[in-house]
């Protein structure tokens, strides 16, 4: 076979081909391999090895080998080696406009290519009934509701994994990003909506570690989200208290599957006032309106209850029930417990308070990233500090603690 003809059938079978795929060396005539090897001196075809990747029938990476070692492989046919087209060869090809991500993988692009997108464009799917967001952090996908699937708007619109990623700069800023293989699978109207939201400074953009780490690499991610880390102090909790003979401190726990978390629990898109106060509220009902008063009045092991009521007779509220108990039974200083535990929880009380009483315009400011960030880590460090007080009475030994909560330092906010 001649270079030309070779050239133009490992250019077909990567077009034509469901997923970009290399042409195997195994399929090509053994007097093929003179004529590879030409191909390759002269940068129009690059050979791929399972020397150099799990999968070489994908072109997942920028993988550069020596043009030797390329030559290599077209000889030793023990090794699984596929054959692709060079990007200088795919620069001619034609592509549909309309589509742009589609037209990037037939010019050669790495499929695990990854592109950033203004984080606006998550919004749409989770201000939409139609979609749900499984959100975990560092990454998340987009799925269709099931009975939405045949909604001519929703088109199959599909996104299997997106990325936490970070634009760098004086302020945090939140992006996502997306591999150029699943955004291929979109159709030319969802290619084109995604288009708009594309970041022009690529450059200053970087994905979450975790996202290369997991998906990339196939490594697990031992890092735990501070969300699931604060929904597993309060299990604890209640668990501490059941173990004191006295009723659970929270009337709800959650579980940190995406179906069992609170709606609204995880962090904001776009920095508005708006999302952030809507996520305040969420965390309030959560840490705050969801406390028990019956775990104050009742007499446990080691714990003895408070009056509900203050000298006027008047319920006192849950938080100051909280400060009072914990003041009298466990040996922490008072101004400690004020400081680390009860004064998280009376911000994220009086945040949540403050669209009630004020008639106050939305407004887009990245302050609100910092100021989530910062609220999410203090009521973590409220409800780890509870814990670890009730930790002190003999009733709760038996308790099972998760490690990484003992441990604290693979709790990461994303």
């Amino acid at each position: 076979m001649d270079k030309e003809s070779l050239l133009q059938k490992i250019v077909e079978y990567y077009l034509k081909s469901t997923e970009y795929n290399g042409l195997p060396i195994c399929t090509l005539a053994d007097n093929s391999d003179d004529v590879l090897c030409q191909l390759v001196d002269e940068d129009k075809v690059e050979i791929l090895s399972s020397n150099d990747v799990i999968n070489p029938h994908i072109k997942a990476f920028n993988v550069t080998t020596d043009k030797d070692i390329q030559k290599e492989y077209i000889r030793n046919k023990s090794i699984l080696s596929v054959a692709y087209p060079s990007k200088m060869v795919l620069s001619g090809i034609d592509i549909d406009l309309t589509m742009p991500y589609s037209g990037m993988l037939r010019k050669g692009a790495e499929q695990f290519e990854i592109l950033y997108f203004d984080i606006e464009i998550l919004e749409r799917y989770a201000n939409n009934p139609k979609f749900f967001i499984i959100d975990n952090g560092y990454r998340g996908s987009i799925y269709p509701e099931d009975q939405y699937l045949e909604d001519e708007e929703i088109d199959n619109e599909y996104v299997k994994n997106y990325g936490m990623a970070y634009i760098d700069g004086p302020t945090f800023e939140r992006a996502v990003g997306v591999f150029v293989y699943d955004l291929s699978k979109l159709t030319a109207q969802k290619q084109q909506l995604w288009r708009a939201f594309e970041l022009k400074f690529q450059d200053r953009c970087h994905i979450h570690p975790g996202f290369v780490k997991n998906l990339v690499l196939g490594a697990w991610v031992t890092e735990m989200w501070v969300f699931h880390a604060i929904i597993d102090e309060m299990k604890t909790i209640n668990a501490m208290c059941v173990a004191m003979n006295v009723p659970p401190l929270y009337n709800h726990t959650f579980g940190t599957h995406f179906s069992e978390m609170p709606e609204g629990y995880r962090n904001i898109l776009l920095p508005t006032k708006k999302n952030y106060y809507d996520f305040v509220l969420v965390i309030e009902k959560m840490l705050v309106h969801n406390l028990s008063f019956k775990t104050f009045v009742v007499d446990g092991i080691n714990v003895r209850g408070i009056n509900r009521q203050d000298d006027n007779g008047n319920n006192k509220g849950s938080i100051q029930m909280l400060d009072e108990w914990l003041c009298a039974n466990t040996t922490a200083k008072a101004e400690d417990i004020q400081r680390v535990i009860i004064s998280p929880l009376k911000r994220i009380r009086k945040i949540r308070q403050l669209p009630a009483h004020e008639l106050a315009s939305n407004e887009y400011n990245k302050k609100y990233y910092t100021d989530q960030f910062n609220l999410v880590d203090d009521a973590y460090c409220s409800l780890a500090s509870i814990r670890n007080l009730l930790h002190s009475n003999p009733a709760v030994k038996y308790v099972k603690i998760p490690d990484y909560l003992i441990d604290g330092t693979l709790i990461v906010n994303y």
